[in-house]
């Protein structure tokens, strides 16, 4: 009975890191993958020196090939803020693996049947940095796409105090915190260097992916070909952001005596019957006796 209840335990145990990895990002994979800006800790030496070297070696050059030839994992390192290149993703890939077969293989000198889950454990070892990447590069851009209608506000209020659109950027840029923030500022230190700001913003919007700032590029693009004035333009997509979050939140207003439903009759409901009908029953039923 041990052996069989240790055998399912092991079996669960790699969908539970699954899960665990798409749903909460555990604790030892936030300490593997650095943050970026200017609070971030950098990744503990040990950790950072055994992904580089196994990301430097022959089969690591390889899955990092691969890696770059896939433009969502690409593009989800940009979008996740981190500061990491395709060799360190493998790198710690093989790392995560190779830990999950070693770990396999431990377990198995007291449970042999444990060592049929090696496959299991090295394909959660590999496929854990990627759901990781996923859902940080997902959660930032949903801080991102919250902070564009703030972008847009302390934008109209820059230019309505004089500034021209680049002045009006950089200082908006300041005033934002991260993440948007520190994209804005990336786009700054390009402008610093020669790049016209236009053209740093729409990088931006390359390199994040985020819906409102594509759509403040392509109106502030538009009034430059038709030759309408930035504010103005700049008023016109404030306007609609706020017609459009204002929108949002009827609409979840709406959604809200729905999603209260069900509560109310698995759980108030069954719960208030019981309170009130269950005495009188009991008292009908003695009554009859």
């Amino acid at each position: 009975m041990a052996w069989t209840i240790a055998v399912i335990g092991a079996a669960a145990l790699p969908l539970v890191g699954l899960a665990l990895a798409v749903r909460t990002e555990p604790a030892w994979l936030r300490l593997l993958v650095p943050r970026s800006g200017p609070t971030a800790s950098a990744a503990p030496a040990p950790f950072a020196r055994i992904r580089s070297r196994v990301g430097a070696s022959s089969l690591g050059e390889r899955l990092a090939t691969r890696i770059a030839g896939r433009a969502i994992l690409r593009r989800r390192l940009d979008q996740s803020g981190t500061t990491w290149t395709v060799r360190d993703l493998a790198g710690l890939e093989l790392t995560l693996a190779a830990a999950g077969v070693v770990a396999v293989l431990v377990a198995s000198l007291s449970a042999p049947p444990l060592l049929a889950l090696a496959p299991f454990a090295a394909a959660l070892g590999a496929k854990a940095p990627e759901l990781s990447l996923a859902r940080r590069a997902h959660r930032r851009l949903r801080r991102m796409e919250g902070q564009v209608p703030e972008l847009v506000e302390l934008l109209v209020a820059a230019t309505e105090a004089g500034l021209p659109p680049a002045g009006a950027f950089v200082r908006a840029s300041r005033a934002l915190s991260e993440p948007l923030g520190d994209e804005l500022r990336t786009a700054v230190r390009q402008v610093g260097l020669g790049v016209p700001w236009r053209v740093a913003l729409d990088r931006a919007v390359d390199r994040t992916g985020v819906a409102g700032l594509r759509e403040l590029s392509r109106t502030l693009s538009r009034a430059q070909r038709a030759g309408v004035s930035t504010r103005a333009s700049l008023r016109a997509v404030a306007d609609d952001f706020r017609a459009e979050r204002r929108a949002r939140a009827e609409e979840l207003a709406r959604r809200a005596p729905v999603k209260m439903l069900f509560p109310l009759v698995l759980l108030i409901l069954p719960a208030f019957l019981l309170l009130t009908v269950g005495p009188v029953l009991l008292s009908t039923i003695r009554s009859l006796h």
